[in-house]
């Protein structure tokens, strides 16, 4: 009797133990999943052939959404287009064809590839991400040495029977070294990059563009090459010239003396055909807009070009933009326009004209001597009159250039719009 009681007391103590185990499961607390990834400042590796181009970008989230901002300089590229799932990071890039495919590796590293569709469906630069909460240029901490100067004259040349001139533009804060270059037909954009003994590394990505430039000072002289991607290199040469200046762009690109003025029939994102001819356009002071979506220059330019609408558009000014695209088919293009406006919130007409070849825009525009650059502006009168043509832009990077730009133009959109 004895015995069986005891077997009865030992059930109950483990049916005790098991009920309080249960409980203390309940009770304590669940730890959270951890992130696949840090969020904060990274830096982006892409591999040159060799040469290493960085630049800067935060990932955040908000409300379980996932987003990217790419930092070149005061440029700061919002991309919200981007997925994380099974271990893998995909951003697309506003604007352009391309797009980020990376692996996570742990919390703070990531490996894979950019692709640039604009150069085809195989253009592709190994990339890797490192969770780093400075900016890549204060990596290098040694005291700058060299003293970079303000404004250069710079020659590019692929070889000697290819160069072009520049401007140098720089800004030196200790080790810390921005700016662009300005060539006749745009600007390289945002560079950002560091001084280290008597090198120079400047580089940017826009989703279009990944620029790397390099130079090693020779007395008052620098020595360098750019790369463009995987596709292009090429050497410069900087000399301090604080007077050099390019060519006058507003006399570089002209109506033929054959012809009268200019006039032009496209389709728009909607498939409606438009004419400089149409009403809306009569007795307007016009600006036409050469240009493509896949051009940073361009999304500069319609940046500011937008901003000129809204400020003078009540007064009598109209835009129309012509897009030279690169892609294969008209829809692909009218839905990059669409995107670009979008994006923008460009408020005028952009038209789809055909292809980006200069030589096939030409054809299109047959009363212009070229196609020089993309973007070119056509300033038109009330009367038809075609009154200025200016070849590139000078965007935000180029500071005073771009300020300079801004002021002139709207002092003669004013002109224009008192006649």
């Amino acid at each position: 009797m004895q015995k069986k009681k005891k077997t009865y007391l030992n059930k109950a103590t483990a049916l005790l133990l098991f009920f309080l185990f249960i409980f203390s499961c309940t009770t304590k607390q669940i730890p959270e999943k951890k992130e696949l990834l840090k969020l904060g400042g990274w830096v982006m590796e892409m591999d040159l052939n060799g040469e290493v181009l960085p630049f800067s970008f935060e990932l955040n989230k908000t409300n379980g959404t996932w987003g990217m901002v790419i930092i070149n300089d005061q440029e700061k590229i919002l991309v919200s287009d981007v997925v994380v799932k099974n271990d893998s990071l995909i951003a697309k890039l506003p604007v352009f064809e391309s797009e980020f495919k990376l692996a996570i590796k742990d919390p703070e590293n990531m490996v894979g590839l950019w692709l640039n569709y604009y150069k085809g469906p195989n253009y592709k630069i190994n990339s890797v991400a490192k969770f780093f909460t400075r900016g890549w240029f204060r990596e290098r901490p040694i005291k700058s040495v060299v003293q970079i100067n303000p404004k250069y004259e710079v020659v590019f040349s692929k070889n000697t029977d290819s160069s072009y001139a520049a401007i140098g533009l720089f800004n030196q804060k200790e080790n810390r070294l921005t700016g662009t270059f300005a060539t006749e037909t745009g600007d390289f954009r945002h560079l950002e990059g560091n001084v280290y003994g008597d090198s120079i590394f400047l580089s940017t990505f826009d989703g279009s563009h990944a620029f790397l430039f390099k130079g090693v000072s020779k007395g008052d002289s620098i020595m360098g090459n750019f790369w463009s991607g995987t596709h292009w290199k090429e050497s410069w040469v900087a000399k301090p010239n604080d007077d050099f200046k390019l060519r006058n762009p507003d006399s570089l690109t002209f109506i033929k003396p054959e012809y009268d003025g200019i006039n032009f029939s496209f389709e728009n994102e909607s498939g409606q055909i438009v004419s400089l001819s149409d009403e809306t356009y009569k007795n307007k002071v016009v600006i036409v807009q050469v240009m493509g979506t896949w051009c940073p220059n361009c999304l500069d330019e319609t940046n500011y070009f937008t901003e000129l609408y809204r400020a003078y558009n009540s007064e009598g000014l109209e835009i129309v933009a012509i897009a030279f695209e690169r892609t294969r088919t008209k829809e692909k293009g009218l839905n990059n326009i669409k995107r670009l406006k979008d994006r923008t919130g460009a408020d005028y007409e952009i038209l789809l004209g055909g292809s980006s070849s200069k030589d096939k825009a030409a054809e299109k525009l047959p009363m212009l001597n070229h196609v020089m650059s993309y973007p070119t502006a056509i300033f038109i009168d009330k009367k038809g009159n075609v009154r200025k043509i200016h070849t590139g832009f000078y965007g935000p990077g180029t500071g005073n250039l771009f300020l300079d730009y801004k002021k002139e133009t709207e002092l003669f959109i004013e002109s224009l719009l008192n006649e």
